[in-house]
């Protein structure tokens, strides 16, 4: 144990600070993210399919924007995108929360959400490739533990304070407050950089002309489809699975709040232990087990019956996170383009943002078809999870050969 808190120890301290940031800008968007479904289904009165398409459109403008972003990342630098995409988010969400406040049409929340979305994309692929630029190649699992360290801590804080909240504000009113852990993000951010920020005498290259490239090195034609697989079947855990508690297990928003904490507080909790199985393992072996093990977290989800036993289901689920969350990115790192990071995760990152934004859609015509039939319906989930186990073996197998 004192070797891997050592690895940590060990890093450039701007990792440290970029893990904080998102900490910070985590806790204000779990704020009032995890219970936007909540808000336009059960509040507004519209459908989870409607909900599920707005998800949609919104997360494929982010999946846009971020190929778009960490390709023009290699080029002028990661942290005038990062903090100018923080700075802009922040504004655009207390639109949001204006918006909410005044029972605005539905129309015009979905257009800023939307762009809300779309700058997301601007900072997830550019923070992981900043991370990489700071981090040395044995160092690299370990500080994308720290990074998802510190998203979890977000996690474990906000939806619970979120549900807190709402008890004596209006959820609109928390927007406000989402906003202003942007602006705190920005300024952590403010002084992160690597030499030479970047180079612009690199050529643009269109995503297109990417997708091309990836179909040429089969491990990361692989690892993009196994990417949008975990994306679809990991986002339920933000979408279907907040709908279901308080729909058909009847749980209040701060009680679902309460299993976003377990999540946020085993993976601060876990990490050490991830870090260790990776480098038993290695991160070709722990990626298809970690995916068996979402599986089975997922269909626990299905035998739930109120919040201990939601709670026991998130902690297998979080089992897996905890391992395949740093590993994943490893891979990315590994599979991509040595010369062009930015280009690299901004390919994985538009590969993961299309699964996330068909995943709200997947999961809301789950929920309006057999809702009501709780296995069947997190089965159906957990078999997801069996087919990213198979691309997953895939991988290591075509990893294993490029290496020979």
């Amino acid at each position: 144990m004192a070797r891997r808190f050592a690895a940590w120890r060990d890093l450039d301290p701007r990792i440290g600070r970029l893990a904080a940031a998102r900490a910070v800008n985590t806790l204000g968007l779990s704020l009032v993210m995890s219970f936007l479904g909540i808000y336009v289904i059960d509040e507004r009165g519209y459908s989870a399919k409607l909900y599920g398409a707005l998800a949609l459109i919104a997360n494929l403008g982010q999946a846009l924007t971020n190929a778009w972003a960490g390709e023009l990342s290699d080029r002028i630098g990661r942290r005038p995108i990062i903090v100018g995409s923080l700075v802009a988010r922040a504004a655009v969400v207390a639109i949001l929360g204006g918006q909410i406040l005044a029972d605005a049409p539905l129309a015009t929340i979905a257009v800023t959400f939307v762009i809300s979305s779309s700058l997301r994309g601007c900072f997830e692929p550019v923070a992981y490739a900043l991370c990489t630029d700071l981090a040395r190649a044995d160092q690299r699992t370990a500080a994308f533990g720290l990074q998802r360290m510190g998203t979890n801590l977000g996690w474990a804080m906000g939806p619970a304070l979120g549900g807190l909240l709402s008890w004596v504000m209006p959820y609109g009113a928390v927007f406000f407050l989402a906003a202003a852990g942007m602006l705190v993000a920005a300024w952590l951010c403010r002084g992160i950089d690597v030499a030479g920020g970047g180079d612009r005498a690199l050529a643009p290259v269109r995503l297109r002309a990417a997708l091309r490239e990836a179909i040429d090195h089969p491990p990361m034609l692989t690892l993009l489809l196994a990417t949008v697989v975990f994306a679809l079947a990991h986002t339920q855990m933000y979408t279907l699975f907040t709908v279901y508690l308080a729909d058909e297990l009847g749980l209040s928003k701060f009680e679902i709040g309460l299993t976003y904490m377990v999540n946020g507080v085993l993976v601060l909790t876990l990490q050490w232990w991830a870090l260790g199985a990776i480098g038993r393992l290695g991160v070709t072996r722990i990626l298809p087990l970690a995916a068996l093990v979402f599986a089975a977290g997922y269909f626990a989800v299905g035998l739930a019956t109120g919040l201990a036993t939601a709670m026991v289901a998130i902690a297998i689920i979080t089992v897996a996170e905890v391992a395949f969350a740093p590993a994943h990115q490893t891979a990315a790192a590994d599979s991509g383009d040595a010369a062009r990071l930015g280009k690299s995760f901004g390919l994985v990152s538009w590969a993961q943002t299309v699964g996330i934004a068909f995943a709200p859609l997947v999961g809301g015509a789950l929920f309006d078809a057999i809702g009501h039939h709780h296995v069947a319906l997190w089965a159906c989930v957990a078999g997801g999870c069996l087919a990213l186990a198979a691309l997953l073996v895939r991988y290591g197998r075509q990893r294993a050969a490029a290496a020979r």
